[in-house]
């Protein structure tokens, strides 16, 4: 299977090919010449993209999702399997539907009426809300650097540049090398036109000169990654492009001294276990650490029982995947030092699942968590009152960017409030971090309304 989708008039390259798992996958031979070859059609493809209808390009993207949410669909299956051949991960426990579901049915057009006022205006000049005509434009190109730890996150910002009539060239993530070729094939069929406008091309990551020679005709930017590729490719961009960094981030919650109670906590621990365990702990949104507020009917100790029976329970519906080397040394070395606490009498305690790390849960009243989230663990600390949290999660300053709270409704505005500052952009209930809406302004804002640019007419 090809893991590029080139523009008409690209001679094509000549290929390599490799096994993953059961399929022969063929990739390109990427130079900065064919980088630079496919960027010049794609910015060419301009104003062939302008002419189409705004729905002509919904129809095709409903379609497309709605074909992809076939569970057998041909296309759908060849992603996942290379995806987990790649990754090392169950499809249980890194599933395509949720992220493919947040985009279907009505849930994008309602998101880009709800941030493009007045939709029309993609397609010329339409009444504003004051009355005056305005006109959006999106960028001349965009550059997607995708990520591979949660499959499809990049979905919603992709789409949004198709729509923006942007044309888009996308470099697939090395732990999934087939999704990105395989949607915009499903895409392109829907809608030929679009072929023009949408590239996926493959490159080693590092490569200096043909990242170069790409990004340098990029007017947006749109990577997924760690700190310092981020960091590195931010280098290479045009000092006009705009840069949609998507870095490390962490989600957090906190557990208020109302649930901690029979009954009550047992239901909080179990949506817990599902934000830490699915897609293995990888993505953005996966939860590492749960702060306990003291005063209810279990103390902060007693409750950390529930978190590790929840896990237990929820490890068997998201096994576990095959962790990094590093990751997973890491974690061994924070079990053995939480054992070597409790057995000194510190306020402490470990569980753990009975198969290598497959799950962890660990208490400690005194060490703040490790600064890198641990292989499929739960950290637990406790609060004298959720008022502290704050200060707690100030060394996570700017990283802090979910954050999900079991109690009363009443107390959750002024907890969020006091995590803005930190960089909080969400803020949602226990069992939903890992299941963001599109309205959810990802990195602070929307891509429509952070590449949009509108003109308008004054009469």
């Amino acid at each position: 299977m090809n893991t590029a989708v080139l523009p008409p008039g690209v001679v094509a390259p000549p290929v390599a090919f490799h096994w993953l798992g059961s399929q022969s996958l063929e990739a390109p031979e990427a130079t900065p010449e064919l980088a630079r070859e496919v960027a010049a059609r794609l910015r060419g493809a301009g104003p062939r993209l302008a002419a189409l209808r705004n729905d002509q390009i919904l129809r095709a993207i409903d379609e497309t999702l709605a074909e992809w949410l076939e569970p057998h669909a041909e296309a759908r299956l060849a992603a996942e399997e290379a995806f987990c051949a790649s990754t090392d991960l169950p499809r249980e426990t890194a599933p395509f539907g949720p992220l493919l579901e947040a985009c279907a049915g009505p849930r994008f057009r309602e998101w880009a009426r709800q941030e493009i006022q007045p939709l029309e205006a993609l397609e010329g000049f339409a009444p504003g809300t004051d009355g005056a005509p305005v006109r959006a434009t999106g960028p001349r190109l965009a550059v997607h650097i995708l990520s591979g730890n949660v499959p499809l996150v990049w979905l919603p910002s992709v789409l949004a540049c198709v729509l923006m009539r942007t044309p888009c060239l996308l470099k697939p993530a090395q732990d999934d090398p087939l999704t990105a070729a395989l949607f915009v094939a499903t895409l392109v069929r829907r809608l030929p036109a679009l072929a023009a406008g949408l590239a996926v091309l493959p490159w080693a990551g590092g490569d200096t000169a043909l990242e170069t020679a790409v990004l340098r005709e990029a007017d947006a930017v749109i990577v997924y990654g760690g700190g310092e590729s981020v960091a590195a490719l931010a280098r290479l961009i045009s000092p006009e492009a705009r840069l949609a960094a998507h870095g490390p981030r962490l989600a957090v919650a906190a557990v208020g001294r109302e649930m901690s109670g029979p009954g009550r906590i047992e239901p909080v621990a179990m949506a817990a276990a599902r934000d830490a365990l699915l897609y293995d702990g990888r993505g953005c949104l996966s939860l590492p650490m749960v702060y306990l507020e003291a005063g209810g009917l279990f103390e902060p100790r007693e409750a950390a029982g529930s978190f590790a029976r929840a896990m237990e329970k929820v490890a068997g519906v998201y096994p576990a995947g095959r962790p990094g080397r590093d990751a997973a040394a890491m974690t061994q070395g924070w079990r053995a030092r939480a054992r070597a606490r409790v057995i000194a009498g510190k306020p402490c305690a470990v569980w753990t699942g009975s198969r290598g790390l497959e799950w962890t849960v660990i208490f400690d009243a005194e060490l703040p968590p490790p600064d890198v989230p641990l292989v499929r663990t739960l950290w637990l600390a406790p609060l004298a009152s959720a008022d502290e949290l704050a200060a707690r999660l100030a060394p996570w300053a700017d990283r802090i960017h979910a954050f999900a709270w079991a109690g009363p409704e009443s107390r959750r505005t002024a907890l969020a409030e006091s995590l803005v500052p930190l960089g909080l952009t969400r803020c949602t209930a226990l069992g939903s971090l890992q299941s963001p809406p599109l309205a959810w302004p990802h990195g602070g804002t929307s891509p429509f309304r952070q590449f949009l640019r509108w003109t308008r007419m004054e009469r």
